[in-house]
C-alpha cells in the first residue's frame, strides 16, 4: 500500500513538473469609441435597427402598404431639407404613431416609426441627427445654389 502511494505521488510530481505553462487570458484591446458625432450616429442607426426600414444607406424603400409616402417607408437622406436638428432628435425619441394613408382612405399602414424615449439618450438622438444630416446628397445641396 505504501509503495502504491509513493508511485502515485511520484507520477503526480512528474506530471506537474513536465506540464506546460498555465494558459494566459487573451484580451483584445477594446475598440475606441467613435470620435465624431457622425460616426457615433452611424453606430446609433445600426444599434436601434433604423436600417431595417430606412435601409442601410438611408434611402428607404421598405414596403408600407397604403402609406402616404408611395406605399414605402420614406428615405431619411433628405431630412436635412425639411426638419431642424431638434425636430429630428425629437422624432427619434417620440416616434410617429400615426402614418398618413395614401389618398386618405383605405387600411392603416402596418408600420410606424417607433419612439425610443427611455432607451435612447438625448446625446444618442443628437448624434443620430448628425449622421442623418450627413447622408444629404451633395448633388441635392448643389441644386439649391
Amino acid at each position: 500500500m505504501l509503495v502504491g502511494c509513493v508511485v502515485i505521488l511520484l507520477l503526480v510530481g512528474v506530471r506537474l513538473g513536465t506540464r506546460g505553462p498555465a494558459p494566459e487570458a487573451v484580451r483584445t484591446p477594446k475598440a475606441a469609441p467613435p470620435a465624431t458625432a457622425i460616426e457615433r450616429g452611424r453606430a446609433v442607426y445600426g444599434r436601434y435597427g433604423c436600417a431595417m426600414c430606412h435601409g442601410a444607406d438611408g434611402k428607404g424603400g421598405f414596403k408600407n402598404p397604403n402609406s402616404e409616402t408611395d406605399g414605402k417607408v420614406p428615405a431619411v437622406i433628405f431630412v436635412k431639407e425639411g426638419f431642424t436638428a431638434k425636430e429630428v432628435a425629437k422624432k427619434a425619441l417620440d416616434g410617429q404613431v400615426l402614418i398618413g394613408r395614401q389618398g386618405g382612405t383605405g387600411p392603416t399602414p402596418p408600420f410606424r416609426m417607433p419612439g425610443w424615449r427611455g432607451q435612447m439618450s438625448a446625446a444618442e438622438a443628437d448624434d443620430l441627427t448628425q449622421f442623418l444630416f450627413s447622408l444629404y446628397p451633395a448633388s441635392a445641396a448643389q441644386s439649391w445654389r
